[in-house]
Parts: C-alpha cells; sequence; structure tokens
C-alpha cells in the first residue's frame, strides 16, 4: 500500500493508523488518495507545511480520529470537513496559529473530542460550538482568550464533560457562561489573569468533580462560592494571593478529597474551615507565610493520606496542634521551627512519614508525640547539638531516624531513648561534627540493620563505639579523622556483612568481624598488613585496599581467608608482585594492581591461582616481562597490561593462559607482536578481544595472528589503532578470519592492497579513519556481506568502487567526511534508508548537474539535520552553501492527443507550502493562450483546441496554501508542440 509521504504505522479490526509528517498538502493529497477505500482508525497531520487548510483532501475517505496539528495553519475552509460529518469522532487542531474558532466544525455532528489548545484565539463567541451536539471534552488552553461570550457553549451545555481553559488571559467569567452545564465535571482555568470570581460563577455547575483556579491573582474566594459544589473532590487554588482561610472557603465541600493551597500568602487559617470535608485526602499548604500552628489546628482528620506544610515560616508548634490522624504523611520541612510545645502531636498513630528536616530545632521533649507513632523521623538539617534532647522513647514503631547535617559532636548512652526500641533499623549521623562515640549508643536498638556515620570527625573506633550489637548488617563511618579501630572495634559485631571505613587516617590493620562479606579500606594510610590479622574465615568475599601506604605484603598477610574472591591493590607502591602473600588465596576471582610501582613480571609472577578471573597490572611501570609470568593462572579471562613501559613481550609469555578471552596490551611501546618464529598469542587459545592499539607497531606479518587448521582461534575484536602502520599487505589477514570488529584508526596507512581484507568474511565493524589513504583499488574490500559499519573519515580519499559498498546488504553506517570525494555517488541512493546512515560533511563536493539525484533525494527527507555540514565547493559562487535554490515541482512529460490537445504530467519535489498549481501555456511570440488553476489533488492537466503545427512555451508555478503564486524556476518551464492532428 503506497500512501507516501504519509506512513501506515499499524493497521487493525478498527482501521488504518495513518501519519503524514513534514510534508504539504499536494503530497499528502496523492498518499491518502491511495487508501480512499479504506477505514482510517486515526489520521495524524503533524509538523507539515500548511498555512490553509482547504480542498478535497478528505474527501473519499472514512476517518474515526483526526490530529492535524502543529501545521502553521491560520485558516480553515468551511467545506473542508464536510466528508467527515458521519464518522469523525476525535479532532485535534492544536499547535496551530488559528485565530478564531473555525466555523468549519460545527458540521461535524458526532465529535465527542476537540482540541483547539495551543492556537491564537482571543475570544469565544456566542454559538462558537452551535453544531456540536455530542462533544464531552473541549480543550482551549494556551491560547490568548480574554472573553467568553454568554452563549459560547450553547449545544454542548448538555454533554460538555471537561473543559480545557488553562494558560490564557481571562479577567473574568460573563454572567451565566456556565449555565445549564449540567453534566460538568472537570474544569480547569489556572494560569490566567482572575483577580476575583463573582459568587455566582460557579453555582450552576453543580456536578463539578475537579476545579483548578491555581496560578492567577486571586485574593479571596467570594464567601459560600463553592457552597453549589456539593460533589467536588478537587480544589486546586495554588500560587495565587490568599492572605487567610475563612471558615467560609470550603462550606458545603463535604465530599472534598484534595485540597491544594500551596505557593499563596496564607497566614492565618480558620480551624473550622477543615471541619466540613470530614474525608479529606490531601491537604497542601505549602510555600505559604504561616507561622504558628495553633492549638488544635489539625485534628480528627482521620482520611488525611498527606498534610504538607513545607516551605513556610512556621516558628513555633503548639501543644496539641496535631491530633488523631492515622497513616499520614506529614511535611514540616524547610520552614524556622525552633520551638515544639508538649504533646504537639497527640493519637497520631502509625504516620508513614514525618518530616521536620531543614529547620531550626535543637530539641525536642520526651512527650512531645504523646500517644503517637512514626515509622519515619527525618531531622535532618537542623541544629541538633545533644541527642539526649531529642529522645524518641515514645515512638516505638520507628524504623527509619534521619539526624544528619545537624551539629551533634557525640554519641553515648544518654542518646536516642531512655528505653530499647525494638523496630528501627536505620539510623543516618552523617555530615555532623561527632567526634567519639561512646557507652554502646546503638545497643538499645533491638533490631538495628544499618548505621550511617560518614562524614564525621570521629578519631577512634573502640569496643564502646558499637558493642555487641547482633542484628547489625552495614555500617558506614568512612570520610572521617580515625586513625585507630581497636581490636574489640568490630571484632564482636558477629552478623555484620559490609564495613566501610574508606577515605580516613587509619595506619594499622584491625580485626574484623568473623562473619564479615564486604571491607572497603581504601583511602587510608596502612603500610603493613601483618600475618594473622585476619581470622581463618569462611565469609569475606571482598577486600578493598586501594589507595594506601603499602609497599609489600608479607607471606601469610592473607592467610585465613579462605573465600576470598576480590582482592583490590591498586595505587599503593607495591614494587614487586606480592606471590608469597597471594599463595594461600585458592578462591581468588579478581586481583587488582594496578596503578602500583611494579617494574618487571618473572617466571610464575604470580604462583598457583588456579581460579582467577581478572588480573590488572595496567598503570604500573612495567618493562620487563619474561616467559611462562602467568603459568599456572589457568582460569584467567581477562588481563590488563595497558599504560606501561612494556616494549617486547616474548613469545610464551602468555603460556598457559588457555581460558583467557580479553587482552590488553595499549598504551605501551610495542613495535612487534613475534619474533623470528612464534607470535604472543600463540598460546591464547580462546582469546575473543584484543586491544594492542597506542603502542609502536609498523607491520603486521603473517605470525602476529596466530592460524592453525587444527586449532580454532577465535579473536573477534582488534585494536590496532594509533600505530605506524604504513600498508595491508597480503599477510595481514592471516588469522584475522574470525574477525567482526577492526579499528585501525590514527595509523599511517597509505595503501591497501587488493584481496585482503576481502578475506575478512566475518568483519561487522571496519573503522579505517585518520589515515592517509588516496584511493580503494578494486577488491580492496570485495564482498563483505555482514559488514554493518565502515568508518573511512580523515582521509584523502576521491573515489571507491561503489558496486563492493552496495554488496555490503546490512550496511547501516558509512562514513566518508572529511576526504576529497568532488561527487555522490548516485547508486547509494537507493539504499539510504532509515537503518541507514551516510555521513559526507567536510569533502570537496562539486555542486553541478550530476548532484540532482541527491538533491532530489534530500528535498524529500523529513530529517535531513546529518547533511547539514554538506556544502559545495564549487562552483565558487556557491561555495560553502548547504544546496542551491531546489524548484518546487519538475515536469515529467507531455503527450500530444488526437483532438489537438495536449497532456502534461508533473510531480512535486519540495516539502514546502505547496495547495495548488497555475498552469500557463503561451504561444511563441509571448502571447498568453490558457491560464488555468489546477487542484493540489492533481498531477496532470489537459489543454484542448490549441493550434495545430505550433510550438507553445509551458510554465507550471506552486501556489501556497493561502493562494499565493510561490516563486517561479526556469525548470518548471519547457517547450512543447507542434501540436499535430494524429489520425487514428
Amino acid at each position: 500500500m503506497y500512501t507516501y509521504p504519509c506512513t501506515c504505522e499499524k493497521g487493525g479490526t478498527e482501521g488504518l493508523t495513518v501519519h503524514c509528517e513534514n510534508a504539504n498538502l499536494a503530497m499528502m493529497a496523492l498518499g491518502l488518495g491511495n487508501i480512499k477505500d479504506k477505514m482510517i482508525h486515526s489520521l495524524l497531520m503533524t509538523k507539515n507545511y500548511v498555512r490553509r487548510l482547504k480542498g478535497g483532501i478528505f474527501h473519499n475517505v472514512t476517518i474515526v480520529n483526526l490530529e492535524v496539528s502543529y501545521n502553521k495553519i491560520e485558516d480553515i475552509e468551511e467545506d473542508v470537513f464536510d466528508t467527515l460529518t458521519d464518522s469523525l469522532v476525535s479532532l485535534s487542531l492544536e499547535g496551530n496559529n488559528l485565530k478564531y474558532v473555525p466555523g468549519s466544525i460545527n458540521k461535524l455532528s458526532r465529535l465527542q473530542y476537540l482540541n483547539l489548545a495551543h492556537n491564537q484565539l482571543t475570544t469565544i463567541p456566542a454559538n462558537a460550538f452551535g453544531g456540536l451536539p455530542s462533544v464531552k471534552e473541549l480543550r482551549l488552553e494556551n491560547n490568548h482568550i480574554n472573553k467568553i461570550f454568554p452563549g459560547a457553549f450553547n449545544n454542548i451545555l448538555r454533554t460538555l464533560e471537561k473543559l480545557h481553559l488553562q494558560h490564557n488571559k481571562m479577567q473574568k467569567f460573563e454572567r451565566n457562561v456556565f449555565k445549564q452545564m449540567v453534566k460538568l465535571k472537570y474544569l480547569d482555568i489556572s494560569h490566567n489573569d482572575f483577580s476575583k470570581f463573582d459568587k455566582r460563577d460557579f453555582t450552576d455547575l453543580t456536578f463539578l468533580w475537579f476545579l483548578n483556579v491555581s496560578s492567577n491573582h486571586l485574593n479571596e474566594m467570594p464567601r459560600s462560592a463553592l457552597a453549589r459544589n456539593a460533589q467536588l473532590r478537587v480544589f486546586n487554588a495554588s500560587y495565587n494571593n490568599f492572605k487567610d482561610i475563612d471558615a467560609y472557603l470550603l462550606r458545603g465541600l463535604r465530599l472534598l478529597r484534595d485540597l491544594y493551597l500551596a505557593g499563596n500568602k496564607i497566614k492565618t487559617m480558620d480551624k473550622r474551615a477543615l471541619l466540613v470535608p470530614t474525608r479529606l485526602r490531601t491537604l497542601d499548604l505549602s510555600g505559604n507565610s504561616i507561622e504558628d500552628v495553633g492549638y488544635e489546628m489539625f485534628k480528627d482528620m482521620n482520611w488525611l493520606e498527606r498534610l504538607d506544610l513545607s516551605y513556610n515560616k512556621i516558628y513555633r508548634i503548639a501543644s496539641s496542634s496535631f491530633q488523631r490522624m492515622f497513616q499520614v504523611v506529614v511535611d514540616l520541612s524547610h520552614n524556622n521551627i525552633t520551638f515544639i510545645g508538649r504533646g504537639a502531636f497527640v493519637e497520631m498513630a502509625n504516620v508513614t512519614v514525618f518530616d521536620m528536616s531543614y529547620n531550626s530545632i535543637s530539641e525536642i521533649l520526651p512527650d512531645t508525640f504523646q500517644t503517637s507513632d512514626v515509622n519515619i523521623l527525618l531531622l535532618n538539617h537542623n541544629n541538633i547539638t545533644d541527642l539526649s534532647k531529642v529522645l524518641i522513647t515514645n515512638l516505638t514503631g520507628i524504623k527509619i531516624f534521619n539526624v544528619s547535617h545537624n551539629k551533634i559532636d557525640k554519641i553515648d548512652r544518654k542518646a536516642f531513648s531512655t528505653k530499647k526500641l525494638y523496630e528501627l533499623h536505620t539510623i543516618d549521623l552523617s555530615y555532623n561534627n561527632i567526634t567519639e562515640v561512646t557507652g554502646n549508643a546503638f545497643e538499645k536498638f533491638g533490631s538495628i540493620r544499618n548505621i550511617i556515620l560518614h562524614h564525621n570527625k570521629i578519631r577512634k573506633i573502640g569496643y564502646g563505639s558499637f558493642g555487641t550489637l547482633s542484628t547489625l548488617l552495614e555500617i558506614d563511618i568512612s570520610y572521617n579523622n580515625i586513625t585507630e579501630i581497636t581490636s574489640g572495634g568490630f571484632s564482636n559485631l558477629v552478623s555484620v556483612r559490609t564495613i566501610y571505613v574508606h577515605h580516613n587516617d587509619i595506619k594499622n590493620m584491625f580485626v574484623i568481624p568473623i562473619a564479615l562479606n564486604e571491607i572497603h579500606i581504601q583511602h587510608n594510610s596502612i603500610k603493613r598488613i601483618p600475618p594473622g590479622i585476619f581470622p581463618v574465615m569462611n565469609s569475606l568475599l571482598h577486600l578493598y585496599l586501594d589507595y594506601n601506604n603499602l609497599t609489600h605484603l608479607e607471606r601469610g598477610s592473607f592467610k585465613g581467608l579462605l573465600t576470598l574472591r576480590t582482592l583490590s591493590l591498586g595505587y599503593n607502591n607495591i614494587s614487586v608482585v606480592p606471590w608469597e602473600a597471594l599463595e594461600d588465596m585458592s578462591s581468588l576471582q579478581y586481583l587488582y594492581l594496578h596503578g602500583n610501582n611494579l617494574t618487571q613480571l618473572g617466571r610464575k609472577a604470580f604462583g598457583n591461582l588456579p581460579v582467577v578471573f581478572e588480573l590488572r597490572l595496567d598503570h604500573n611501570h612495567i618493562s620487563n616481562v619474561t616467559v611462562n609470568t602467568f603459568e599456572g593462572m589457568l582460569q584467567l579471562i581477562k588481563l590488563n597490561m595497558s599504560f606501561n613501559n612494556i616494549s617486547y613481550i616474548p613469545p610464551s609469555t602468555f603460556q598457559g593462559l588457555v581460558s583467557l578471552r580479553n587482552l590488553d596490551i595499549s598504551h605501551n611501546k610495542i613495535s612487534s607482536l613475534e619474533n623470528k618464529t612464534n607470535g604472543i598469542l600463540e598460546d591464547c587459545l580462546s582469546l575473543n578481544i584484543f586491544n594492542a592499539s597506542h603502542n609502536q607497531m609498523s607491520f603486521i606479518s603473517e605470525r602476529s595472528f596466530p592460524k592453525s587448521p587444527y586449532i580454532p582461534y577465535r579473536i573477534t575484536h582488534i585494536d590496532l589503532s594509533n600505530n605506524f602502520i604504513p600498508i595491508i599487505t597480503k599477510t595481514f589477514d592471516d588469522g584475522m578470519r574470525q574477525v567482526e570488529i577492526l579499528k585501525l584508526q590514527n595509523n599511517i596507512l597509505n595503501e591497501i592492497r587488493p584481496g585482503v581484507l576481502s578475506n575478512l568474511t566475518n568483519i561487522r565493524h571496519l573503522d579505517l579513519s585518520g589515515n592517509e589513504l588516496q584511493k580503494l583499488p578494486k577488491g580492496s574490500f570485495g564482498i563483505l556481506e555482514d559488514m554493518e559499519e565502515l568508518i573511512l573519515r580523515d582521509n584523502r580519499l576521491a573515489s571507491f568502487e561503489v558496486d563492493e559498498i552496495l554488496s555490503m546488504t546490512k550496511l547501516q553506517l558509512l562514513d566518508l567526511r572529511k576526504n576529497r570525494f568532488t561527487s555522490f555517488y548516485e547508486e547509494l541512493i537507493p539504499i539510504m534508508k532509515e537503518n541507514f546512515t551516510i555521513l559526507f560533511s567536510g569533502n570537496l563536493l562539486s555542486c553541478d548537474c550530476h548532484l540532482r539525484p541527491l538533491r532530489l533525494w534530500m528535498s524529500n527527507q523529513p530529517n535531513t539535520s546529518l547533511w547539514d555540514g554538506v556544502t559545495c565547493h564549487e562552483p565558487t559562487y556557491l561555495t560553502d552553501r548547504r544546496d542551491s535554490v531546489k524548484p518546487d515541482l519538475q515536469i515529467r512529460g507531455s503527450e500530444i492527443l488526437k483532438d489537438h490537445g495536449l497532456r502534461v504530467v508533473w510531480y512535486v519535489v519540495t516539502r514546502e507550502d505547496v495547495a495548488g498549481f497555475k498552469a500557463v501555456l503561451r504561444n511563441m511570440t509571448g502571447i498568453q493562450v490558457v491560464e488555468e488553476i489546477v487542484p493540489y489533488d492533481k498531477r496532470e492537466y489537459v489543454f484542448r483546441d490549441l493550434e495545430p503545427d505550433e510550438e507553445y512555451q509551458l510554465c507550471f508555478r506552486a501556489m501556497d496554501s493561502l493562494g499565493s503564486e510561490r516563486e517561479a524556476f526556469d525548470t518548471q518551464c519547457t517547450i512543447v508542440g507542434p501540436v499535430e492532428v494524429l489520425e487514428d
């Protein structure tokens, strides 16, 4: 089914979904004409070039949902929707330039949804929607509407359920504008210029459920203005200028569920106002000027789920301010609270979250939460200095307690509570000034799981810091000033799994808990791991000691760590591989020695590590590598030796690495991958990924990459970029037959011998950018059917064998930027589809007639941003221009008819605003013979009764949707004739 320039996105029993984008009426008319017998469930015409919607574009099609949005439409002809009166249910004209409600819509008797949002409407006149008896939702938001005349909604009064009027310029409602709107449930008039309402504005909306008057200039609501809106569930008056809430605002709204009054200037609130809506779920008073929460201000709100008083100026909470609420979120954050009265929170059962962060609280009295309970209590960012003055004894159900970002200087037995709390599992004390933790203060928490103490000033961890917490799983004391952890500091924490002590100044290794799984000790000052410091344990899996002052490791340093999997020793001062310390680590899987001072690797340098999967040796100073360096590492999968000073790797260095899959020797000084007899990779039977970039190699020989008829080598990824390779010879592909990704960018390649790369039949990605290639002779690529990305950027190429490119049937990216091409291969245009990209900028393009196929292709593309950098190099008057001016249409041909007639056929080549054609026929003396306006859905015209034996000049001009003639082009004219009488 050919629908160009539209696309048929899906089909089904309900009909087709068709999308037309970046086109004009002339082009879309032909595409839709090809599906005139089909049911169209949804037609989307978006971001097109149409200023006036006219003509028969919707003739002979059946459409249920029509979206004509963001097309810059200024006008719509009266009869344009005439054929859709019996089918159209939904119409969107959003995002155009309409300045009036088009009368053409009033013929759509079945329409239920109308969207006129984001236009230029200023008024809604009477009977604007008089012919729409079925509309349920009307969208008029984001216009410039300042007046709605009485009777504007006539004929939709009894059907309209949703009305969107937000983001306009209305200052008042005319009287009776909503009269008889018996079904309206949703009204949004936010973001307008209302400064007051008449008390009768909403009286007729007795079924209203949702009312949004936010972001206006209201100082108050008239007394009892909403008294007749008894069905109202949601009322949003946020971001106005209310200064107080009186007892009459919510009068009659007993079913109200959500009340939003945020961002006003409210200072006082009559407590009686909240007595009417008995089932309020949300009360948002954030961002106001409330200073004092008085006695019994919020009480008996049993259905409330969220109470937001954040971002006010509250400094005082009186006694009994909050009473009898259940499972509510209370937000008092970002205020100036300094005083909380005794019993301020009474019978607040199972408060989900109580947020008093970002205040000036320094003390909470013991009976503040009288007969109340809280699951999550947030007191972060306050002025608390002494935890003995913030007692949470009464909160027996508390689970999370956050007092981070305060000024607490110590933790002792007087802190937190006078009795045990069995539900609390997480306590956050980070970002304080704590210097010591004593008195086993945390033993009051019978279920504690997580203790967070990072970013403090703790100097020492002793037995009294954490005692014998039997439930603790994780502790974080990183970023402190700890210099010592005594033998009893952690050793009695029998259940702890993870410890973070990084970024301290610990000088000596300490005893760790017997059940520990993971410990982070990096960024400290440890110089030695004494033998026997670790007990015999089968739980520790991960040990991180990076960024310490270790210079060597002794035999037995890690003895007893029976199940250790990860040992990270990066960025220390280790100069010799600590094979003696590693000899007992039979379970080690990941060994990281990067960033040290290693200079050489001897034979069997790592001892016997049979299950190590990954070894990092990068960023050292290794210059000497001997044979059998990695003997005994039978399971090694990934080896990183990059960023060293290696100039030579002898064959047999990697002997025994039968499982190695990933080898990185980049950023060294290696000049060769073999000696005279053997290559360094011959023992790497399982190698998949090999990176030798940023070295000093100049030649790839037949021994560089291994090959054997008996051994199935598996190298699929090879990176040889940033070396000094000048030529690819016939020996280059030896051992590369399985390669899928080959990177050769930034070498000094100037020649590729034919028949070499063509042998890499599995290759998917080839990068030859940044070289000195001047030509690619025939046979350079051959037939590489699996090639997906070919990058030839930054060379000196002026041509290539286009047939070899066309044979790459899976090609998705061809990068030809910054070469010396003067023309574009026309043969490539048919394969330039959505899943295929050609990058061509930075070439020496000659903009002559041979470029026309490319220009025609570009004119029919919705998005040509990837071609923005393609400019003309010649001729000089077009230098640096992206393209020359394109005509609107092309004459395809003409045909002489039997009866002195002439039939002419043309096609449209531009996507700009074309909505008609003017055909002009002149004789050769310049006298106009015929002038006709041709509809935009036609592509042929027949001239009748022409003089025989006479030639004519025929010219076509495109017309835009407003009826104006577009620019004339010489290519849109032609000489036809002579017209002769043809015999049968």
